[in-house]
């Protein structure tokens, strides 16, 4: 019966079902101007299990199937023209079963896996994996399977530890230490004079070229100048960084969000040195628009498309941002425009998948 309520999800959704492996074993493939990306669904419902071994050669197979059907002693799957050449193939592993530890582990070593609880309606993806695939997160998450009573209090109690996985806590914990740290600061003296900025963690020029205060770069970060300052860059950082956050991890949101507050006040460092015009910089939009350009190759990367957002939507709101910034006085654009290169580097060297491609 889970069988097949999830096949026909899939076959809903546009897909097709290829046929040519163990009962237990579907591939749901769908072709297009960009390739083919496949779906195997894994029934490990009723005791079946699966390795890692197994994990790497039903890639392969489906791979070679799709790519080099004459190769692989297979016909072209249907709804994909004889002779067609494909460049490139993107598979996806989905585990359905009730042992939550059991997937765990898989989704540990293999890559582009995830889980699916029937009984308890829940999708599992971790950190390590991708967090969107063509649009099926939605579908699966919406998707009820029920078996039996789900409602029971031990299962109600796994569900929503599950759910709270979810939550964005990168993005909570770092817009909670901007707004203790601001209130500590407001406590102690004026966030909106520069004098008071530049004494307490603020970043200047000439601390960091004759006093080697380099630590400066990091905690200039983490100061605003007055209330107005730091609730615009906690709105932006909660808006764009939820949804990194959900797409590349928690971990990776961490360290794209670091990486690009230090690129940006770099940037912005070595920008004064050059023009000779030397000012008190602090907050944290360096790496908010870190977090932008981070976004903006998680959209990239899924072919254009991640929870509502485009690569047109998002390129729109970068130029309309840098606009802004480049228009306004006493704007740090040049912290912007650091944060935002460094954020989508490192979101592209963090977040990406062994695809195949000619």
């Amino acid at each position: 019966m889970i069988r097949e309520k999830i096949e026909a999800a899939f076959l809903q959704k546009g897909y097709r079902f290829w046929r040519g492996m163990p009962d237990n074993f579907g591939v749901f493939y769908q072709y297009g101007e960009e390739g083919v990306h496949a779906v195997v669904a894994v029934d490990m419902m009723q005791g079946h299990e699966m390795t890692v071994q197994q994990h790497a050669a039903i890639e392969e197979r489906i791979y070679a199937l799709f790519s080099q059907p004459v190769e692989s002693g297979n016909r072209m799957p249907e709804g994909i023209p004889e002779g067609a050449k494909i460049c490139h193939v993107e598979i996806l592993t989905l585990l359905i079963g009730t042992d939550a530890a059991q997937i765990r582990t898989l989704c540990a070593m293999c890559g582009n896996t995830w889980g699916y609880l029937p009984a308890w309606g829940q999708l599992l993806i971790y950190e390590n994996q991708p967090g969107e695939f063509w649009g099926l997160r939605s579908m699966l998450e919406t998707l009820e399977l029920t078996q039996g009573m789900r409602a029971d209090r031990e299962s109600s109690q796994n569900s929503q530890a599950w759910n709270l996985r979810e939550l964005p806590y990168t993005t909570i914990v770092l817009a909670a230490i901007n707004v203790l740290v601001y209130l500590i600061l407001e406590l102690l003296g004026d966030t909106r004079q520069g004098s008071f900025i530049g004494d307490h963690g603020g970043m200047y020029p000439t601390q960091i070229l004759y006093d080697r205060q380099w630590w400066r770069i990091l905690t200039a970060g983490f100061i605003h100048f007055g209330l107005a300052h730091l609730l615009n860059n906690m709105v932006m950082l909660c808006c764009v960084g939820s949804r990194l956050e959900r797409a590349i991890g928690h971990v990776r949101m961490l360290v794209v969000y670091l990486i690009s507050l230090i690129g940006g006040g770099l940037l912005s460092y070595f920008m004064m040195l050059h023009t000779r015009d030397f000012a008190v910089s602090a907050g944290a939009s360096g790496a908010v628009f870190g977090i932008i350009g981070g976004l903006l190759w998680a959209v990239i990367f899924n072919r254009g498309k991640l929870e509502g957002l485009t690569t047109r939507g998002v390129l729109l709101m970068i130029a309309l941002s840098l606009y802004f910034g480049f228009v306004s006085l006493e704007v740090d654009q040049w912290a912007h425009v650091g944060g935002m290169l460094t954020g989508f580097l490192s979101t592209a060297i963090l977040y990406h998948r062994n695809n195949q491609k000619c």
